[in-house]
This record gives structure tokens, C-alpha cells and sequence, in this order.
């Protein structure tokens, strides 16, 4: 998207996407991994054949998807192919695990076309200027992005949140304070960007605009890896 709206050139984009993709990769990786090589199947563990089996559909299924334009997801592919090689194995079907992953890919488009829609139909409006609509949706990012599971931030073997992370350096706990930490959080990235934006309008956008896909960038990476090292476990 940066790079369909002239904000930056293929080969920045490039960079920025290897640059970001690998640190996602490197630190979140591992929470795929885990859920692919050990969640789907119950009761076996897949032998080498059965990997090689599983890589070589998921990559034929992305290789077709890339000749012929078809956006084919990796998660799908990668996916049913573990399902479907360790239940023909004698592996035992993890019911729940397979309702979760349905209901997030049967949910996300409508939650998140539903969401894109109403945000898309607020932003060409005259009465909502840029200058206070790109603030407000950056503060909203910044709520979201301080109670993201980052592995980095693990304490006694789990996942933490920056929000967790703040409430342990004030020693404090509590819906209250979990609250007061994403507002104040969703504050001072609203009031960056906000500053930002009336400094250099034109270039804030640009900046806004390349954070938000390096954030992309960031959590594709942990995906895409964790699929293709999860069936190696």
C-alpha cells in the first residue's frame, strides 16, 4: 500500500519489509510454531515423510497462488495440510483448536471489512479533517498494540503485553490501572502523530503510512515463519 501510493519506492519497501519481517519472525515466531507443530493433531508426531509431504503441498498451493495471481493464504494451506496428513497417520482431530482457527477465518473478513468500511467512509468526509482522523486512528493502534502478546516480554515461560510490562515497573495491578496504561498509551501516540501531521502534513501521512506496514510487516513475519518451521517440530 505505501508503495501503490508514492509514499515510498519498491526497493525502501523492500528493506523495510526484510527489516521488519525478520524482527517479527525472530520474537514471534515461536508462538505459530508452536500451535502448527504441536496443536492440530492429537496423539503423533509426524514422521520426516509426513513433514516433506506437508512443505511440499503448502509450497506447491503458494507457488500456484503466485503463477496465477490467486491469493492463496499460507495459513490455510500449511494448515489443512497438517490436519490432513496426521489424521491420515492415526492422529486424533483437536476439536477445539480447529473451532478457533474456523471461527477467526470465518469472522475476520466481516470484522475487519465491516471495521475498514466505516473508518473508510469517515475519513473523505470535509467535516472530519486529516489532520484530527489520522491522530485518533494511530491513538487506536498504539490501545491495540500495548496488549499484543509479544514473546519478548515472557515472565515465567508466557507471553507478556507492553501494558503488562508497565504495570509491573509501577507495581501496580488491576483493570484500573490496565485501562489508564492503553489510554495514556493511545494519548501519546495520537498526540505524536497530531503533532506530526500539522508540523508536515503531506510527510506525517508518509510516516504513518510506513509504520503502519512495517507493523504489518512485523507480524507477517512471526506468521509466515512459525508456518513454515511449525510442521519441523
Amino acid at each position: 500500500p505505501a508503495v501503490g501510493a508514492n509514499a515510498i519506492g519498491t526497493m525502501r519497501a523492500a528493506f523495510l519489509v526484510g527489516m521488519f519481517g525478520f524482527a517479527g519472525a525472530v520474537t514471534q515466531g515461536g508462538n505459530v510454531s508452536e500451535a502448527v507443530g504441536s496443536g492440530l493433531v492429537g496423539g503423533i508426531s509426524l514422521p520426516i515423510a509426513g513433514v516433506i509431504l506437508v512443505l511440499v503441498l503448502g509450497a506447491g498451493l503458494m507457488a500456484v497462488g503466485i503463477t496465477t495471481g490467486y491469493p492463496i493464504a499460507t495459513a490455510f494451506t500449511v494448515t489443512g495440510a497438517v490436519i490432513g496428513v496426521g489424521l491420515a497417520l492415526g492422529g486424533t482431530p483437536v476439536w477445539p483448536k480447529y473451532r478457533q482457527i474456523a471461527a477467526i477465518w470465518v469472522l475476520t473478513p466481516f470484522v475487519g471489512g465491516g471495521i475498514a468500511f466505516t473508518i473508510a467512509s469517515l475519513l473523505p468526509r470535509p467535516d472530519v479533517p486529516e489532520r484530527y482522523s489520522i491522530p485518533v486512528l494511530a491513538g487506536l493502534v498504539g490501545a491495540v498494540l500495548v496488549n499484543v502478546q509479544f514473546s519478548f516480554l515472557n515472565e515465567g515461560g508466557t507471553s507478556g503485553t507492553l501494558r503488562g510490562f508497565g504495570q509491573q515497573l509501577l507495581a501496580i495491578d488491576g483493570l484500573a490501572s490496565a485501562v489508564s496504561i492503553t489510554g495514556f498509551a493511545a494519548l501519546v501516540v495520537a498526540a505524536v502523530v497530531w503533532w506530526d501531521v500539522n508540523r508536515d502534513e503531506r510527510g506525517g501521512l508518509r510516516r504513518v503510512l510506513l509504520a503502519l506496514g512495517s507493523l504489518v510487516a512485523f507480524s507477517a513475519g512471526g506468521s509466515q515463519v512459525g508456518l513454515a518451521v511449525g510442521p519441523l517440530l
